[in-house]
């Protein structure tokens, strides 16, 4: 009787596992076939995790000036970023924001904009662990609105799927000029040390070299007014006895001659002033010139190489 049973249950128990496999084998197919190519980015939309430590740092917070931004974030979740995408809101300009200053954390890439939205595309992608600090230093950005603003800020992988993200960023300020306030853009001084960051924008003095190009995307030299209103006045520090001159300018950089060369390790200070010069016509009008008082509302941005586009 036993086996009887046993053979009488046997094709039912077979039917239950050939029903679950197929039901499995259809469930694969239906996902591997399916018509909408984003299912799966939604799924991955909806487990992404969220960014840490989001903030973004505007050099200059005056409406309309072109400003370096630094971008901050900490990843949340382990992946291989591709992508980390920026979106800035409306009343922001980033047309001319191409070219990254530095990054950390993250691979080398480059920059692409679309409206308001700004891409920093990694060439080699790799894994990059959870709790990653990140920063991208991005210049010729303008504030065309003045209020308070955010960023949306999401990491997404080599099949476009988000990692982290979409994270709003804490808030910062755009203002207008008011009263006495001056333009920081009208007067920069900034400083190059003989370090991988002076290297970088060509200050690397070697106690032989006599003529350096620095270079530095404030200097927007687009015709001959521009020019004209640009001027930078230099001091070599830690160099002796060595004199030196801008002797030219041109759009995103200017030249240095010195008498003899640069000593190693010496600090390189300046000052971009974006004023019309004021022509001496006569003896008197060699007499008027700004009053200390005036002076003390010229703000003034004394900036590191590593701060600065």
């Amino acid at each position: 009787m036993n086996s009887i049973k046993n053979i009488l249950l046997a094709p039912r128990n077979k039917a239950k596992i050939i029903k679950i496999t197929l039901t499995q084998v259809i469930v694969a197919l239906v996902l591997a076939m399916s018509p909408d190519p984003s299912y799966n980015g939604i799924i991955e939309e909806a487990e992404a995790a969220g960014l840490t430590s989001v903030s973004v740092v505007p050099a200059s917070n005056i409406i309309n000036e072109r400003a370096t931004y630094d971008i901050f974030l900490k990843t949340a979740t382990s992946g291989t970023i591709k992508t980390i995408q920026m979106d800035f809101p409306s009343g922001f300009n980033l047309a001319a924001a191409t070219k990254y200053i530095e990054r950390g954390g993250i691979g080398s890439g480059s920059l692409s904009v679309t409206g308001t939205t700004l891409k920093y595309t990694v060439s080699s992608p790799v894994s990059v662990p959870a709790g990653t600090n990140i920063r991208l230093e991005i210049a010729r950005i303008i504030a065309t609105a003045a209020g308070s603003f955010t960023v949306s800020i999401k990491t997404l992988n080599t099949g476009g799927g988000t990692i982290d993200g979409p994270t709003t960023s804490s808030s910062f300020i755009i203002k207008t000029i008011a009263g006495n306030d001056i333009s920081p853009s009208f007067m920069l001084r900034k400083t190059l040390k003989d370090d991988a960051a002076g290297h970088a924008h060509g200050w690397d003095p070697n106690g032989a070299t006599t003529a350096l190009v620095v270079s530095d995307s404030d200097i927007d030299i687009q015709n001959a007014a521009d020019l004209d209103k640009t001027f930078i006045s230099i001091l070599v520090y830690l160099s002796g006895q060595t004199v030196c001159g801008v002797n030219f300018i041109t759009d995103g950089a200017f030249t240095i001659n010195c008498s003899q060369g640069i000593f190693d390790g010496a600090e390189l200070h300046y000052v971009i002033t974006k004023l019309p010069p004021h022509l001496i016509t006569s003896s008197a009008s060699a007499t008027q010139f700004a009053l200390s008082q005036d002076l003390e509302s010229l703000r003034a941005q004394d900036q590191i190489a590593s701060e600065f586009p």
